[in-house]
């Protein structure tokens, strides 16, 4: 069986709703040790379906858990980038990284994110006919921190374009990125599908962090407190019940 991995966060269009009730929900799922990462979180100045403030004080709480974690995130940006960039700067960079979510912009947006360590993915948008400055973007992204994605279920690539988009869409996506980056079919190509796999795997895929592993002690700890605290369940004493 394929091997999955969870990623937990409240986005930013339900930046609205996050509190200290929200994040110690929050704080709960990411003690799971099937979470690989904090996300989506970030900014959406396109829908603003929460106010831009809601959504800036959710980011920068959602980041601080992500580094008490140690866990890396997966970011949600539109029509945001250089403020959601100024913020992380401010906070500082998740050591466990940071990713870039289905990136469909040019390399001038994109290079301060390179610049700083970030992992870039790239999703259905690199496969559409007008859209040479992502292509363009994707060439410049190091080899290491390069991944694909398939977003769903939208964005599906070319040409499947139309339906709902699936993980088994990638492989469109996957080709056309190794067009963009040179690699010719064959071992060459084969090689470059196998360092994705190897990106994606070591950002997401990770042993759990120390965090976890102490959540996951305290919980079962507690959970056991209140097993032998609780009564012995014993054979009725109801004494005004009779039966003839």
């Amino acid at each position: 069986m394929p091997r999955i991995r969870l990623a937990v966060g409240c986005h930013p269009h339900n930046a609205k709703h996050y509190d200290d009730a929200l994040e110690a929900t929050l704080r709960e799922r990411l003690a799971d040790q099937r979470v690989g990462a904090l996300g989506e979180i970030g900014l959406d100045f396109h829908y603003d379906f929460s106010p831009r403030e809601a959504q800036r004080e959710a980011f920068r709480r959602q980041l601080r858990v992500a580094k008490e974690c140690g866990l890396p995130v997966i970011l949600h940006v539109r029509e945001a980038h250089d403020e959601a960039l100024a913020l992380l700067q401010d906070e500082g960079f998740p050591e466990a990284g940071v990713l870039l979510h289905c990136y469909n912009l040019d390399a001038g947006t994109l290079e301060p994110w390179v610049e700083a360590g970030c992992f870039v993915a790239f999703g259905g948008p690199l496969t559409f006919k007008k859209a040479d400055e992502v292509r363009d973007a994707a060439s410049r992204v190091p080899l290491d921190r390069l991944l694909t994605e398939t977003d769903a279920p939208y964005m599906t690539p070319e040409p499947m374009r139309g339906m709902n988009c699936g993980p088994e869409h990638v492989i469109f996506t996957a080709e056309r990125l190794a067009e963009v980056r040179g690699c010719a079919p064959g071992e060459e190509r084969a090689a470059f599908l196998r360092q994705l796999m190897e990106n994606a795997r070591g950002l997401l895929d990770r042993k759990p962090t120390s965090w976890q592993l102490d959540a996951a002690r305290q919980f079962y700890t507690a959970a056991f407190a209140a097993e032998e605290a609780a009564p012995e369940a014993g054979p009725s004493n109801n004494k005004g019940a009779s039966c003839s």
